[in-house]
């Protein structure tokens, strides 16, 4: 098994997979998840099959199970501490459940894993594995797993072009001197704005990319929200869209015809 190769995470650690989940296992969080389980085309009473990819400790097919009660799951990760998790954590699903540990960064990855599926689900996966070529070709290996009539969903960290990145930026700048402002009745300018803080802890204290990585990273297409809509219609799906779009994150849409 291949590690994240940003560097950044250590999926292998427990006490980095403990802190992890409990950064982003709330209540807010599993609201945002429930829309990825609204918008699969499936009557709730169906039994649908759906796979979950890089589920971690299982909230997406949590919420999955929970609108389609006669759902069957298969949680897939690169993780063994995330899928311990899940195996607890889903635990009351019984047989509903199953789990495949597979990288994603191996084009290997759904050996293993029994498709066609009514849904393949994804949430803050997919972009770990960083080269932007890679991301395409998970995209080219997941359409045949779509069953006719089904789709795939993604939740997941959207790169952004330079000119809307700064703006994205910039925006972001805004805001906080808005809520500056509304605290202090002072318009600060923005040099004055302090830095914004980073998450403590055990997050995001590995290293960095290797010059090897940032050149393939730049060899390829960036994964823009453009670029990726574009993958997922070249990989075969017939309709793509983007369902919402908050700051760096969206929810992508990818449905087969029936």
């Amino acid at each position: 098994m291949q590690a994240d190769p940003t560097g950044m995470h250590n999926w292998h650690w427990e006490a980095y997979v403990e802190e992890w989940i409990g950064g982003w296992d709330g209540e807010e969080r599993r609201a945002l998840l429930r829309q990825i389980a609204h918008l699969i085309p499936h009557d709730p009473s169906e039994q649908i099959r759906v796979l979950d990819v890089g589920g971690g400790w299982g909230p997406v097919s949590r919420v999955v199970l929970e609108a389609y009660p006669e759902a069957r799951i298969t949680l897939h990760d690169f993780s063994e501490p995330m899928l311990d998790e899940a195996r607890q954590r889903l635990a009351p699903y019984g047989n509903r459940t199953r789990f495949v540990q597979s990288d994603l960064l191996s084009a290997e990855w759904t050996k293993g894993i029994d498709g066609p599926f009514d849904a393949v689900v994804s949430s803050l996966a997919i972009h770990n594995v960083l080269f932007p070529d890679r991301i395409r070709a998970i995209y080219q290996e997941i359409f045949p797993l779509v069953a006719p009539g089904g789709c795939f969903l993604n939740l997941d960290m959207i790169a952004s072009g330079e000119l809307a990145g700064r703006a994205s930026r910039h925006a972001q700048q805004m805001a906080s001197r808005q809520q500056l402002f509304e605290r202090t009745g002072e318009w600060r300018p923005l040099s004055d704005l302090p830095a914004r803080p980073g998450r403590a802890g055990l997050m995001h204290a590995h290293g960095d990319t290797t010059q090897a990585d940032r050149e393939r990273i730049t060899a390829h297409e960036p994964a823009t929200l453009a670029n990726q809509l574009r993958w997922l219609s070249e990989a075969g799906f017939d309709d793509v869209d983007c369902f919402v779009r908050d700051g760096r994150s969206g929810l992508l849409g990818s449905f087969r015809a029936g």
